[in-house]
């Protein structure tokens, strides 16, 4: 079962920051996992889904694409498989994308976690 959600944004001058999580409770990431994050997607700066693990942090990211630099993050069990993921992910990224205005999204997230977890 996953364990928390991210969303974290890019920006030249403070690099990548947590924007919101959901649990806001118990879940961190280390900023040498948000590195491997921004690595894995700036090579190809392209709207899609990746995953990696790093350390025992195993995520499944989606990358909103340069003209926004917005990163979706699930942060998964080690031995979950990152795969049964993607589309859910993708699906609820663009959902957080499209309420960005404001901080909307900010009151979806409990929602939304909530929807990935209960189709595993």
């Amino acid at each position: 079962m996953p364990k928390g959600l991210l969303i974290m944004k890019y920006d030249n001058k403070s690099g990548m920051e947590i924007e919101s999580k959901y649990p806001n409770e118990g879940i961190s990431i280390s900023d040498e996992s948000l590195m491997a994050i921004l690595g894995l997607h700036g090579f190809s700066k392209e709207e899609g889904v990746a995953s990696l693990t790093v350390g025992d942090t195993n995520l499944v990211t989606y990358y909103s694409g340069k003209s926004i630099n917005y990163y979706v993050g699930l942060i998964l069990n080690k031995h979950e498989n990152t795969d049964e993921f993607e589309d859910w992910l993708k699906e609820i990224a663009h959902i957080i994308l499209e309420n960005l205005q404001e901080e909307k999204y900010i009151n979806m997230l409990p929602a939304l976690f909530t929807q990935i977890t209960s189709l595993i």
